[in-house]
């Protein structure tokens, strides 16, 4: 296969978006470790330029099962939901294997893959840890192991992804209201160091200065191709609202078909109490970058923003934000009107 070379032009942040960027964090992700990607500038690490061409080639198969969605937006329960149901509702091997290895991170070793031999190392004695280690941090385009159906998670916007992504995978996107996830992701960074107060990590929100973003036209390339036969896209309010009736579309949606009481176990199995304690999706990637505080699965609350961070001041700024950004679209959360 011929290998292409890909269009997306990188360029560095400006001082200005650094600086104001360092207002908010410093150790989790330095803004030096930024580029901006492609036409709508999506905020990268600067990993993703010696890789961009191995990402744009990489080989997407028919079989391949794909979720994707911003960062905080119910991917992990989405993932567990998905890979039980193309996998017969396997909760004994589920609990047996961390979902970080069953279903893995596809940009993970492209952020992470020089720190393999440290850790490989570190737990020299454990030839199981190294196993571990050398399938999470091991770069996918240089697995010789190949199963043959795969799962990825990535947070990267589809535009970024391989290019054949959309024309062959099967892509359950997740979406979630952007002030639940701005909550979210506040905790998040806080496992990791010390923000200052909330209305400065907003800040970096309505500017576009987050990885990933622009949040919107994240969601909105998603959006735009959702009556695709391999596109399923999901608002994590619906989901939320309606365990049940997601599962019952997304086993439509891969052609499988279970029993009622199957369904019940396994609507009960995501239910965010008994996610929150499920040792296979909660550590994440902790036994390598352990946390400081929190769990990486918290609350899974619909409408958090209400009772936690937001001043009502900040609530009605970040409501003025929302309404422009929906200019731009016919995409509307479940709990936000136009």
């Amino acid at each position: 296969m011929a290998h292409s070379k890909n269009p997306n032009e990188i360029v560095p942040l400006s001082e200005e978006s650094k600086n104001i960027i360092r207002q908010v964090q410093t150790n989790f992700l330095p803004p030096d470790d930024f580029v901006h990607v492609g036409p709508k500038r999506y905020m990268c690490s600067k990993l993703y330029e010696k890789y961009k061409d191995e990402i744009y080639n990489f080989q997407i198969k028919n079989t391949d099962v794909w979720v994707n969605s911003y960062g905080r937006s119910g991917t992990t329960v989405t993932q567990e939901m998905v890979w039980q149901i193309c996998n017969n509702l396997d909760f004994e091997k589920a609990s047996k294997t961390p979902l970080i290895e069953r279903f893995p991170f596809f940009e993970f070793a492209i952020y992470h893959s020089e720190e393999m031999e440290s850790f490989l190392q570190k737990h020299a004695n454990d030839p199981k840890k190294c196993a571990s280690i050398k399938k999470l941090f091991t770069l996918e385009w240089e697995k010789t192991k190949v199963p043959e159906k795969r799962f990825f998670k990535s947070h990267l916007p589809l535009s970024l992804l391989p290019a054949e992504i959309t024309k062959v995978a099967k892509i359950v996107y997740t979406a979630r209201n952007p002030k639940d996830m701005a909550v979210s992701g506040y905790h998040f960074i806080k496992m990791y160091e010390d923000p200052p107060k909330f209305k400065k990590y907003w800040n970096l929100w309505e500017r576009d200065l987050m990885l990933q973003q622009p949040y919107f036209e994240h969601i909105i390339e998603a959006w735009n191709i959702r009556n695709k036969e391999n596109i399923f896209f999901l608002f994590y309010e619906d989901f939320v609202k309606d365990i049940r009736g997601t599962v019952v579309k997304l086993c439509k949606f891969f052609g499988k078909t279970y029993s009622d009481a199957q369904i019940d176990k396994l609507v009960d199995h995501l239910k965010i109490d008994n996610f929150r304690n499920n040792s296979s999706v909660n550590r994440d990637y902790f036994d390598y970058y352990p946390p400081k505080v929190e769990n990486f699965v918290r609350r899974g609350k619909v409408d958090s923003h209400k009772d936690e961070v937001f001043t009502n001041e900040l609530s009605k700024k970040a409501d003025k934000w929302i309404q422009e950004q929906y200019k731009k679209t016919d995409m509307r959360f479940p709990n936000i009107p136009y």
